[in-house]
Order: structure tokens, then sequence, then C-alpha cells
């Protein structure tokens, strides 16, 4: 089936697989199925509205609503919505029962739900079991750590999206590392700066798409080799010469250029499939039937997805772990069968419900925790609830709303807060031309930060009063700090502090990671027809699976 997006007019294709799909997982009511439709929006779209209600990165300090305490939160102060810490909103203190309210068949259901966004207490951060860990969003089981997002089982981690990582500075989606600066998907690395796709390496800096490699600079593709720069054997006595010299930012900042120059004249792979069967994706790991799919881990019959782990049946989600058969879902773990919800936990058989935890057989609730046959957090009897619900999903196909994910305008964040901005980037005129929020976000207030100094060229140079001082970001020009654990971390591994803010840095880290989208081209050795993140105008020579693995081996 071919259909036009109604948001961008781009053509997509709804296969006999997606619409079996939308069978399996349609909910039913007293012995009848109700049928959720072919999406009206093309799997682009379906995710640039999801990510329209997930603020990450722009926290606020503001009031507890419930305490009066000073908190930190991923809501403005000028936001309508009451706001709690969390250690508030999870006690038995208030209770989101008491919120509910009838549907009212005259008017739109979104709009009801809307309403009741507006009521029902929000947790400040998306937070759980972390320790020292305030300035961090979407964390759990994380200690000593600060500004890090999307992150679990993380210690002593600054800046970034680390996983079961320690002691790593401004990262984007590592696993298992320690000792790391400014790595992007990488997995059991240790002392590693500015790598990129690499696996089980020590000591290397700005290499892309090594495994078991030790102290190498600058090199692609290399496998099981040490003391390598540039991918040409060195002696160690030539290569400690070398590293001794990156101290220096400009000497660092050199090297980062020759090694982006270098890798442009290197093979790449068309997609990183680690043990991957019948799969299409980039950056897949022990997964089988995965299509369109980015970072993934251990995931089975799967779509549209990306940031998911120990996931299966599951399409258009993110940001997800052990979750099966959802749909158009994303945030939080351990759930079953939920469609268009997000951030729910250890939840089952609902629908259009955020924040439910340990809840079953919900439909359009916010905030509830351990509650059964809720409709608009209204306690219904069984009998009641497969009564109601048909009822009100016969009133939201009228209406156009049943099979379709909440509506942007709704999101409680302005777009411009939200990870949308950073996948699909828009202006402030775009986006209040589609009825979207957009934010002022807040500066750095200068007379808190301290005096402004200028780093010194050499990381040896640096004192600990650096981390009293205002620096200004060489990008953006805003103001930023360093902070003592950070320092600590360049001080041990001998390389220069950073010159742009924290916001940069992770745009920068973004910019050189490939879309979240296949193309069609043909590989630069065999000619075979590939499936790969790289556009096919894209001037880098890229190799099937199996040219570029006789390539490196």
């Amino acid at each position: 089936m071919k259909k036009s997006c109604r948001q961008c007019s781009a053509p997509f294709e709804i296969s006999s697989e997606d619409l079996s799909f939308y069978e399996k997982i349609s909910p039913v009511f007293s012995g009848k199925k109700e049928l959720i439709p072919p999406p009206t929006l093309c799997p682009e779209c379906r995710r640039q509205r999801r990510f329209a209600w997930r603020n990450e990165r722009s926290l606020y300090h503001r009031k507890c609503d419930a305490t009066g305490r000073q908190i930190v939160s991923a809501y403005a102060p000028s936001k309508p919505f009451l706001v709690y810490q969390r250690e508030e909103w999870l006690s038995d203190r208030w209770d989101a029962g008491t919120y509910g309210r009838p549907v009212d068949f005259t008017r739109s259901f979104f709009e009801q739900w809307a309403e009741l966004q507006l009521d029902v207490p929000a947790m400040a951060l998306s937070e759980y079991n972390n320790e020292n860990c305030s300035y961090t969003n979407y964390v759990a089981t994380s200690k000593n750590c600060y500004l890090i997002f999307g992150s679990v089982y993380c210690q002593d981690c600054y800046y970034g999206s680390p996983y079961y990582s320690t002691s790593c500075v401004d990262s984007l989606l590592i696993r298992n590392c320690e000792l790391c600066l400014s790595c992007i998907t990488c997995e059991k690395c240790y002392g590693c700066a500015e790598c990129l796709d690499c696996v089980n390496c020590s000591g290397c800096l700005f290499c892309t798409d090594c495994e078991n490699c030790n102290h190498c600079i600058g090199c692609v593709n290399l496998r099981n080799a040490e003391y390598r720069i540039f991918n040409e054997q060195v002696s160690r006595k030539a290569f400690e010469e070398r590293r001794k010299d990156m101290s220096k930012d400009s000497v660092f900042k050199l090297l980062r250029e020759r090694s982006k120059e270098f890798l442009r004249t290197q093979p790449r792979r068309a997609a990183v499939q680690v043990q991957c069967e019948a799969s299409s994706g980039n950056n897949l790991y022990h997964s089988k039937n995965v299509r369109d799919a980015f970072d993934l881990q251990r995931c089975q019959d799967c779509r549209f997805t990306a940031q998911i782990v120990d996931a299966k049946d599951c399409m258009d989600t993110n940001y997800t772990e052990e979750e099966e058969l959802c749909y158009e879902y994303f945030g939080s773990y351990h759930n079953q069968r939920q469609i268009f919800c997000f951030l729910n936990y250890n939840s089952a058989d609902t629908a259009y419900c955020t924040n439910c935890h340990s809840c079953r057989n919900c439909f359009g609730c916010i905030g509830l925790q351990r509650k059964e046959y809720c409709i608009l957090n209204k306690q219904c009897t069984k009998e009641e609830y497969e009564k109601l619900v048909p009822k009100i999903i016969e009133h939201m196909r009228k209406a156009g709303e049943w099979g379709e994910f909440l509506p942007v305008q709704f999101s409680p964040f302005a777009y411009n807060e939200t990870v949308a901005q950073d996948y699909f980037p828009m202006t402030q005129e775009e986006v209040s031309h589609r009825g979207w929020k957009w934010e002022e976000l807040q500066k750095a207030e200068q007379n808190y930060l301290g005096p402004q100094v200028t780093i010194s060229d050499d990381i040896a140079d640096a004192s600990d009063e650096l981390c009293k001082a205002l620096l200004t970001c060489e990008a953006s020009g805003v103001p930023y700090k360093i902070i003592p654990q950070e320092l600590k971390i360049y001080r041990q591994m001998q390389l220069p502090l950073p010159r742009l803010c924290p916001e940069q840095r992770i745009r920068r880290r973004m910019a050189l990671r490939n879309p979240r989208k296949l193309w069609n081209r043909n590989c630069a050795k065999c000619q075979k027809g590939i499936e790969t993140t790289y556009a096919p105008e894209r001037p880098e020579v890229v190799y099937c699976e199996e040219c570029y693995l006789s390539s490196v081996y």
C-alpha cells in the first residue's frame, strides 16, 4: 500500500507485514477487536512527532509545587504545569486518580487529554535510583553524574549519553566504556578520545571503526593492531613522542583535521551490523528481523525503531528497554502492549497514557500508579471500561484521532527544547507556521559563573582556579564552565580542555554520525546493491559487508 504523508507529502509504503502488525496489536474489548488504521504520516514525520514530546537537555531552576523546595526541572517556571520533585511525585501524599474526569463526547478526546495534563502534577525530571545526579534527565541507576541524558548504570560521567560506563566525558551512545572523551557509539573502550564505532580499544585517539586495538592515532578499519599512526606501524617510542604532544590544544586540533582527511580516503562499511539476521539499518547488535532500525541491541521483529534494547514485536518506538508489542511509544522500560504512550513503567494494555507506573488496562491516563481500568484517570469497573473504551475509539475515529500519536501542539515542551530539534531542526518561523511552540532558551548568568578567562594551550598549565572562572565558547560565544571532576579526567588523560560549550560539543558529535536514514547505492568494489546510511551523492567509498571484511582482515 502506497500513501502520501499528511505532513510532508512524501510518498511512503505500508507493507503487508506492517498491516499484519497493526492488526496484531489492535486492542480487544468485550471480544471485539478495535483495529488500528494505517498511519497517515511517513516514518520520519511520525518520529519527529514523538521526539517533540521528549525534552532531555533544557533544564531549569524552579520550585517544587508540593514542597516549595528549589529543584531542577525539565519544565520552565513559565510553563502552566504543577511540577513535583521525584520523591514527592512517587509518594503516597497525593493520588493522580483524584484528577479523574468523565469523557465529554461533544469534544475532541485529545483536547480533554491535554486539559488533564495541565492538572495532574508532572515529575520534574525523569530519573530513577540515582545518587548525586541532580542535573541529569532520563537517567537511572547512576552515581555522581552531571549533565548526562538518556543513560543507565553510569558513574562519574559528565555530559552526553553514556551507558554502563565510568569516568567518561562528552559521549554519544557509548557502552561499557571507561575514561573516554568525546567518543561516539564505542563499546568496551578504555582511555580513548574522539573515537567513532570502535570496540574493545585502549589508548586510541581519532580512530574510526577499529577493534581490539591499542595505542593508535588517526586509524581507520584496523583489527588487532598496536602502535599505529594513520594505519602505519610505528615504534612504541615514536608513538609515545607523538602522544606527548597531544596535551597541547594547537597540536590536538591539527591531528583532528588530519584524521578527518585520512578518514575520507578509507573505505566505509555500508552498515554496522553484528550478529544480525534479516535486518536493515545501522548500529545493530545481536538482533533478528529488524528493519529500518538504528542503535538496537538484542531485538527481534521490530521496524522504524531507534535506541531500544531487548524489544520484540515493536514498531515506531524509541528510547526503551524490555518492551513487547508496542507501537508509537517511547521512553522507560518493561512494558507490554503499549500504543500511543510514553514514559510508562511496568505497565500493560494501555493506550494514550503517560507516566503510568505498574498499571493495566488504562486509556488516556496520566501519572497513575498501581491502577487498573481507568479512563482519563477516572476509576471504572471492568465492565464499564470494556463498554466505554470502544465508544471513545469510535468518537476518536470520527475526529481523525484514533491511530494517531498525540499532536505536537499539546506537548508540554517547546519544539526547540526537545530532541526533535536535534534530529529535525527547524527555524522559529517554521515551527510557528505549524502551530507548535517555541521557547527563548535561558542563557547562563555571567555574574554567577565568575570572571572571564582564557584557557591555556597545554593542559599541564591548567590550574584548579580555572573551575571558578567563566569561559567563552569559540563557536557560539556563550559562557560555560569546566567542573573540577571534568578537569581531573582531562589531566589524567593528558588532553587539552574543550573550547566549546557543552551544547556545541553535543552538536559536533551528532554531526559526525550518519543520519538515521537508509539509501540504496552500489558497493564501490563489487557493484552489488547495498542499503546504507551514506546517501548516493556522498563522496565516501562505501563497501558491502563482504568487501569490507575482506579489506580489513
